[in-house]
């Protein structure tokens, strides 16, 4: 297994197929494609993974802010997706 420094992910990305190609290192990217249901189609001997034709929706990035909420906030927030989660199992 390569040291923390040595791992990378690679991503390149294709405008006119609108697809990305991936490598990587890093246990966690190797999750989040898996998640969305990527598979890789080849795995290095050393763990790198190499994905192929990703849609560009399979792949996504976020700022990374943490959203700062208020305990009214926090509780309100709870109360909503609770109610949510009880109509959706009320529909099946």
């Amino acid at each position: 297994m390569a040291l923390a420094e040595e791992r990378e992910t690679v991503i390149r990305s294709d405008d006119e197929c609108k697809t990305w190609t991936v490598y990587t290192l890093q246990q966690k990217v190797i999750t989040k494609l898996r998640k969305v249901g990527a598979e890789p189609y080849k795995v290095d001997s050393d763990g790198g993974h190499h994905y192929k034709d990703l849609k560009f929706n399979q792949v996504s990035f976020r700022s990374g802010k943490e959203r700062v909420m208020t305990e009214e906030q926090r509780q309100a927030a709870s109360e909503k997706f609770k109610k949510m989660h009880k109509e959706k199992k009320e529909v099946k």
